[in-house]
């Protein structure tokens, strides 16, 4: 039996990290193959910045205000299809088994992104939920965070607000990107989730998270993916995404719906 998660803990807070999932190994393989990624697109002219426009910035509960004019986050989408590395991450059974802890036996990948934040000037994202991204009728959507570097504070960890899941879908503003209200919804009403390379940190769709600006001179990289079950249906026909629906444990129940 690999490492579990704790569940009660899962049920209150909406979040959990899990310790000492992935080996030095492993990660060894993930953190190479992401710096060797970004550098390829970065040679192929690829534009990768992926900092979150919009008036959020303005606000003084976002923990911009001592942060450079300019900060940035590199973000690049469907990892999967740029490295057999990535892919090989998706489907590890200690990855896996933890998912099927909190959505049942058939988990089915939605989606997957890179993020680096760059040492010194590593972008925050406001409080926000998953949710209005992709909703989804039966609401077993995840994410699953794999840190590939230690995360905390200084260098923009994530961060959670316990017990958030429970609220079922807020009400965000639309200014490029959805965010709560950042007066209601400041990044110190959550909980950091400092974590080290090789934990996983795995939360709700509903769980209000966001993150801090990279002041440190480390940066934070992380690879993230949504799973769902396959019994799950989105409600909108939003964020289509190359490999959704790709079975990453278990069998795909609905035959005729694929």
């Amino acid at each position: 039996m690999g490492t579990q998660i704790d569940l009660d803990a899962y049920h209150t807070n909406g979040f959990a990290l899990v310790r000492h999932v992935f080996d030095a190994a492993t990660l060894g393989d993930l953190q190479q193959e992401t710096d060797a990624l970004l550098e390829r697109a970065s040679r192929g002219g690829r534009a990768t910045e992926a900092t979150w426009k919009g008036a959020w910035r303005e606000s003084a509960g976002v923990g911009v205000a001592d942060a450079p004019p300019a900060t940035r986050v590199d973000s690049i989408h469907n990892v999967q299809n740029h490295s057999a590395v990535f892919t090989r991450a998706l489907v590890d059974p200690r990855l896996t088994d933890l998912a099927a802890e909190l959505i049942g036996p058939n988990v089915q990948l939605h989606h997957t992104k890179l993020h680096n934040k760059p040492p010194a000037v590593g972008s925050p994202f406001p409080m926000h939920q998953d949710y209005p991204y992709f909703p989804h009728t039966q609401h077993t959507m995840i994410a699953a965070i794999i840190h590939l570097d230690d995360a905390t504070v200084d260098n923009g960890c994530i961060c959670a607000v316990a017990g958030s899941h429970t609220l079922g879908p807020l009400e965000h503003r639309r200014d490029n990107s959805f965010y709560l209200d950042t007066d209601e919804w400041p990044l110190a009403r959550a909980r950091p989730v400092e974590a080290r390379a090789g934990d996983v940190l795995l939360f709700s769709y509903f769980t209000v998270h966001g993150s801090y600006v990279n002041t440190s001179t480390r940066p934070r990289r992380i690879l993230l993916i949504q799973m769902r079950s396959p019994d799950d249906r989105p409600t909108t026909d939003q964020h289509r995404s190359p490999g959704q629906g790709t079975m990453l444990r278990g069998i795909n129940p609905n035959a005729l719906e694929i």
